[in-house]
């Protein structure tokens, strides 16, 4: 198990070259010697393994390594040990190494991941008692360390179902949830206490909500209009469980993706419908996302074109023992052209006794 960042000893350089040596001219070198804006450029290109190697060729490509950040398009899984202060990273470019952050904090093996955007985790501590209605929040950078802590404020459930948006240049955040049935409470950078979202009020349960591109989507409320999602098929009505998601795709367009399972059943059922604009804001059904791959937790689509790791057309989720028989930790893929549910990278989850995971898209920063 290695810890980030990752040793550059613990990966293979050149035989006639070592991490850190300077540059040396002549014909066999040329590659040493290329313009910093073209291994940006290159750089920029390479997932965190490949980056990671290019640095230890020469000292040139370490410092150009410096102002590049890898292609993270690519997601990876968070593993969260039980009572550990410290998270397991699992890339799948690399099919059998996890990475161990640095201790997070005291009170980290003690608090509940409730949202993440990047590699900005929304932790929610655990109550000292059932009487306890005080929550504190903070949000915590997994691989900086840096801490924002969050005003109290009261819920008899906290935040469970919750959003995270962080802008990593200014620092401006914005945390949403809903602390019951019926209200939604907002706190953005600047705010002196949780304010209470008139917008939210009176949707009942809207407990599924995708914030992209400065918009706040949610399952009734979405970009100012109350729409519901597709009624209940003739044939779902065998199952016990029954779920939808919005989910925001990298063209903007809105998807509801409905999940289906027989209770206690490693059998599910995904149906895919996509709002057209064209046809009165209508829903249809679709049966294919082409390039692209569901982040069903972050409620988003990644392109999982010629990225190694990610499968195209395919939905990622997460099943839990109330949802379909599955651990907490279980990560699984919904294959849409076979209809058939895969379980990813099934080592990790089985080797790693852990109390939840989570796909999320890190964001290393460079500078």
């Amino acid at each position: 198990m290695a810890s980030l960042p990752l040793p550059c000893e613990e990966l293979p350089s050149p035989e006639s070259d070592r991490c850190g040596s300077p540059c040396r001219s002549g014909p066999k070198r040329n590659h040493q010697c290329l313009p910093l804006d073209i291994m940006r450029l290159v750089f920029e290109r390479l997932g965190f393994a490949d980056l990671e190697r290019a640095k230890c060729v020469c000292s040139s490509w370490q410092s150009a390594s410096k102002q590049s950040k890898p292609n993270n398009q690519i997601p990876w899984m968070i593993l969260f040990p039980k009572d550990k202060n410290y998270c397991l990273l699992f890339n799948p470019e690399e099919k059998d190494k996890v990475y161990k952050t640095q201790d997070l904090s005291n009170d980290f093996g003690k608090s509940f991941c409730v949202a993440t955007y990047r590699s900005w985790l929304l932790m929610q501590p655990q109550k000292d008692s059932m009487e306890d209605c005080q929550y504190n929040l903070y949000i915590l950078d997994l691989l900086t360390l840096e801490r924002i802590n969050l005003p109290t404020f009261e819920s008899e459930y906290g935040l469970p179902s919750s959003i995270l948006w962080i802008d990593e240049k200014t620092k401006d955040y914005i945390v949403i949830g809903m602390v019951d049935e019926e209200d939604a409470v907002v706190f953005k950078k600047g705010d002196n206490s949780w304010k209470q979202m008139p917008q939210l009020s009176g949707i009942e349960g809207c407990f599924n909500m995708v914030y992209k591109n400065h918009k706040l989507y949610c399952l009734n409320n979405l970009s100012g209009l109350r729409m519901r999602p597709p009624g209940t098929l003739p044939d779902e009505v065998s199952f016990a469980h029954s779920k939808n998601n919005v989910v925001v795709t990298v063209g903007g367009d809105i998807l509801i993706v409905t999940s289906l399972c027989q209770y206690m059943s490693k059998i599910w059922k995904f149906r895919i419908y996509k709002m057209d604009s064209s046809k009165g804001n209508k829903w249809e059904e679709i049966f294919s996302l082409g390039d692209e791959a569901i982040l069903l937790d972050l409620g988003i689509t990644v392109i999982a074109k010629d990225i190694e790791g990610i499968k195209g057309n395919s939905i990622y989720f997460k099943g839990n023992a109330f949802e379909g028989g599955y651990d907490e930790n279980d990560i699984f893929i919904f294959n849409i052209d076979t209809k058939k549910v895969e379980q990813p990278h099934q080592f990790v989850c089985s080797s790693v006794p852990c109390y939840d995971a989570r796909w999320f898209l890190p964001s290393f920063k460079r500078e």
